[in-house]
C-alpha cells in the first residue's frame, strides 16, 4: 500500500507522509489548536500492508500522540481509519492526583488529497 502524500482528517488536520519501504516520515499539522496557533510536529511511523502506525511529539506543549489504523477504500480514493492516544505531561508534583487524566483517546479518519 502507498501511504505517500497529503492526508486530511475530519478536524482539518494535515498529515504529510513520505514512505520508504515500510518506514514513514513526515509532519502532522493539527487543525485543533488554542487561538488559531499553528501546531505542526514531525512524524515517524511504519506501514505493514494496509496497516499503519505513526507518532508525533509536540515538545512545546509536552505532548505525544500515537495513531494506529488501516487503509481502506476504492482505488484512487483511499481512507485511513485510525485510533489515537494523546498523552499530556503532568508535573511531577501533580502526578499522584492527575496522571490518570493525562491520556485522551479518540479516532480519526484521514482522506488522501
Amino acid at each position: 500500500m502507498d501511504f505517500n502524500g497529503k492526508w486530511t482528517n475530519t478536524k482539518n488536520s494535515v498529515l504529510e507522509l513520505t514512505q520508504k519501504g515500510n518506514t514513514l516520515t513526515g509532519t502532522f499539522d493539527s487543525g485543533v489548536s488554542d487561538g488559531g496557533v499553528e501546531i505542526k510536529a514531525p512524524v515517524v511511523g511504519w506501514a505493514n500492508g494496509d496497516r499503519v502506525a505513526f507518532a508525533a511529539t509536540y515538545e512545546k506543549f509536552g505532548t505525544v500522540v500515537a495513531w494506529v489504523g488501516q487503509m481502506r477504500g476504492e482505488p484512487g480514493n483511499p481512507v485511513i481509519d485510525a485510533h489515537f492516544l494523546h498523552e499530556t505531561d503532568v508535573s511531577e508534583a501533580d502526578e499522584a492526583q492527575a496522571l490518570w487524566a493525562s491520556t485522551r483517546t479518540g479516532s480519526d479518519q484521514f482522506s488522501k488529497q
